[in-house]
């Protein structure tokens, strides 16, 4: 069997996810007013002043979810990506059903509505308030989970960041090493099948495609793959395409 390489295939795309850690304190009144005047600076259009506000929210109650989500927010508007994509990791870890919500490939909603003003909740975030940054988040909590050999959790990620956003190629891919690594080739053929529609020019993912086809027994379509992937400048492709061809030709 080919190495996968495992590792050496994230450490490009996986962007850094500093999980929020804080001693909990006394939260309440306390941390509900800086909630409600961080999403007034939000709403005002002062983001900057807004994070400020939300980061001593959660630094009163580290459970505040919808605090993280607003900070969240706050950072895609300040262009601070790699900082949201981390709040919004935070929010998916201390609302796990809305992981369960998205993992069956569908939104599902139970119905119900809690009581109160729903803005003033600092532990929830209604799925409907979920947006396509959310896909980043699950893919890459579920890129954390695949590199630590949780495929199985990290297969429920991927395919939460899918149904958030169904043109988004790289979950597919990503869901196909998962698939691959569980010797569940078929399954990662079809994802990457589904990240290539969408991304025709990726030549990794013709080369990943390969290797699931060559494992699986299908060695005239892998070589396809292989031809595509270094026509597109995979160099390992190009490699392993020379290696098939030469044993052909022996």
């Amino acid at each position: 069997m080919i190495p996968m390489n495992t590792l050496s295939r994230f450490f490009s795309v996986v962007l850094t996810a500093t999980l929020f850690v804080a001693a909990p304190v006394y939260a309440g009144e306390e941390a509900s007013g800086y909630f409600s005047s961080g999403s007034s600076k939000f709403d005002s259009g002062d983001y900057r002043g807004a994070i400020e506000e939300f980061t001593k929210a959660v630094e009163l109650d580290p459970k505040a979810a919808g605090a993280f989500d607003k900070r969240g927010n706050a950072k895609m508007k300040t262009g601070d990506r790699p900082g949201a994509i981390a709040d919004f990791i935070q929010v998916i870890e201390l609302v796990p059903q809305l992981a369960d919500a998205f993992s069956e490939g569908k939104r599902e909603r139970d119905g119900s509505e809690a009581e109160g003003d729903a803005a003033s909740d600092l532990h929830m975030v209604a799925a409907d308030d979920l947006h396509a940054d959310y896909a980043f988040a699950f893919d890459n909590r579920g890129l954390l989970r695949y590199i630590n050999g949780n495929y199985r959790e990290a297969i429920k990620d991927f395919t939460a960041a899918i149904a958030l956003e169904p043109k988004f190629a790289l979950p597919y891919k990503h869901r196909g090493y998962a698939k691959h690594d569980l010797q569940d080739y078929a399954g990662a053929i079809e994802d990457y099948s589904r990240a290539i529609r969408l991304d025709k020019k990726a030549g990794e993912t013709y080369w990943d495609r390969g290797l699931a086809k060559e494992q699986a027994g299908d060695r005239e379509g892998a070589l396809e793959d292989f031809r595509k992937a270094a026509k597109l400048g995979e160099k390992s492709a190009i490699e392993r395409l020379g290696e098939l061809e030469a044993e052909g030709n022996s």
